[in-house]
């Protein structure tokens, strides 16, 4: 029994070793496994970043060589406009100089003319080449103003005076103006006594653009209303018409050079004027360091025209 118990002991245990080597060694390559497994899927998704980085990479670069092409082509239209630029600003430079002289000169033997009492008809073909030259003398104003603007040689000359004053000095003429179209001129409060530091008739050119558009735009039988108020830091202008009014849309747009009214429906309304008399006198005011604006509560309910000038302006 001993006997048997010796040699059983060592067996017993050298099995129980050989177990625990085979669990050992299955355990080892599970864990081994799951690594591989775990290392190869690490690896793929390493794998798919990489190319996903070279694509991105890739369209970096084509789009980099695309902003190149676009950079310079922008840059060769930029030259473009600025040759062009410089042509319309060398036109308008032209049309001010070579023709006021002929204008002036058409204006002055067709009123020679009417003088030598001519026939009824003659008579008004000779008013109505002196009301052109007149328009024409306007226009011609109109773009001395816009090249002087674009040039940036427009300047003010300020002096200190009673801001009433630029209302008193036009208002006489404008209401001729009004009564030959049939529209009452109005003039209300004018702020007596407000002494502003601005260029009288540079403001005074603005209050007269402002006051013909809406007698021009006033139908015969109503009326267009002009008043100026105190402010404590200077004075504010309004022009109020019971005109053809203006699109909710257009109320900001009618300030830029050379725009036309395009929600107005009567086309001879729509087309009266070239579009720059607002554009000046938008410049004219910020050189003023002012305010300039308009209002209405839409198409055929009038308008109101504003603007406003520091008392250090």
């Amino acid at each position: 029994m001993e006997f048997a118990f010796v040699i059983l002991l060592p067996m017993l245990l050298l099995m129980a070793g050989a177990g625990i080597l085979v669990v050992s060694q299955v355990t080892g390559f599970m864990q081994s496994s799951s690594l591989n497994q775990r290392q190869h899927f690490s690896n793929m998704i390493i794998q798919q970043y990489m190319v996903q980085i070279a694509m991105a990479q890739s369209q970096i670069s084509q789009r980099s060589k695309e902003l190149e092409a676009l950079s310079s082509r922008l840059s060769l239209s930029n030259q473009e406009l600025a040759s062009l630029n410089n042509m319309k600003s060398k036109f308008l430079s032209m049309v001010v100089h070579d023709v006021r002289t002929p204008l002036a000169s058409i204006r002055g033997f067709s009123e020679l003319l009417i003088k030598k009492t001519p026939g009824e008809k003659e008579a008004q073909y000779l008013k109505n080449i002196v009301s052109s030259t007149d328009q024409l003398g306007r226009l011609i104003a109109d773009l001395t103003d816009l090249a002087m603007i674009e040039a940036g040689k427009l300047k003010m000359d300020k002096t200190v005076f009673d801001a009433a004053e630029i209302a008193r000095d036009i208002l006489p003429a404008l209401s001729i103006n009004a009564q030959k179209k049939g529209v009452d001129l109005v003039v209300g409060e004018l702020a007596d006594g407000v002494m502003i530091n601005a260029d009288k008739f540079r403001l005074s050119q603005v209050l007269m653009n402002l006051i013909n558009n809406a007698i021009k735009f006033t139908p015969a039988g109503r009326r267009v209303e002009v008043s100026m108020r105190r402010e404590p830091r200077g004075i504010v202008v309004y022009v109020k018409d019971s005109g053809i009014g203006i699109h909710p849309s257009e109320t900001s747009k009618i300030f830029e050079k050379f725009y036309q009214a395009k929600h107005q429906k009567d086309e001879k309304l729509r087309k009266q004027g070239w579009g720059l008399g607002l554009s000046i006198a938008t410049e004219i005011i910020r050189s003023h360091k002012g305010e300039i604006g308009a209002t209405s509560p839409g198409l055929g309910k009038g308008s109101t025209f504003y603007f406003r000038v520091p008392a250090n302006a």
